[in-house]
């Protein structure tokens, strides 16, 4: 008799309630030709609930041990990542209010922290003096704070920002579903996090 084919695609990175055994569905996704068989792989339990928020890794043989300790008679193929890195976290509970109030507080330090940043820079390169010659090689008048310079300047400053971070000036629906720099630094930061973690829960699983 023919074993059924099992597949089984690896998530590299999972996050599990506390109150919950972690799950082979939690894990990655199961595809099998009999529908039966392949609910029932997937509700395999490969670690009992945590109890509490914590790290944890698996990797891809531990999830076929399991499942091939359950059903020895199918033909198992393992996909995706070779380990995942599971996040033990309880549920939390949505509080609108303070949701709006750490974000009001992250943009107005992010607002004045961007502010300084760009006069440091200013001051640095010596902008006013900069103007100041450009005003005379293009007038041959001298001219101390050339304000029809240094108002488009500031202008555009502001319309460049908003062009980098956004992408409302595009008319591209696909362009403006992209995700921003800020939002790009913020995967980088969650993948090198993740990495970190994942090394000194491996580390401390050897100890």
């Amino acid at each position: 008799m023919d074993k059924d084919k099992v597949y089984i695609s690896v998530k590299k990175k999972a996050s599990i309630d506390i109150e919950s055994d972690v799950l082979v569905k939690d894990l990655g996704e199961v595809f099998c030709t009999r529908a039966e068989l392949q609910l029932a792989i997937s509700n395999i339990v490969i670690k009992n609930r945590n109890g509490e928020e914590d790290w944890d890794n698996i990797t891809a043989i531990q999830i076929a041990e399991k499942v091939l300790g359950k059903y020895s008679n199918v033909d198992l193929d393992m996909l995706g990542e070779p380990e995942i890195l599971l996040e033990y976290k309880s549920q939390e509970t949505k509080k609108t209010f303070l949701e709006f109030v750490k974000i009001t507080l992250i943009c107005i330090v992010l607002f004045f922290g961007a502010g300084l940043a760009i006069t440091n820079f200013h001051e640095d390169v010596n902008t006013k003096a900069s103007m100041e010659k450009l005003y005379f090689t293009l007038t041959g008048e001298k001219e101390e704070n050339p304000l029809i310079m240094n108002i488009p300047y500031s202008i555009g400053i502001g319309v460049g920002v908003i062009v980098f971070f956004n992408r409302m000036i595009s008319s591209s629906k696909r362009r403006k579903m992209e995700p921003g720099p800020m939002e790009i630094e913020l995967y980088l930061y969650d993948q090198s996090m993740e990495t970190q973690i994942s090394n000194e829960v491996k580390k401390n699983k050897e100890l």
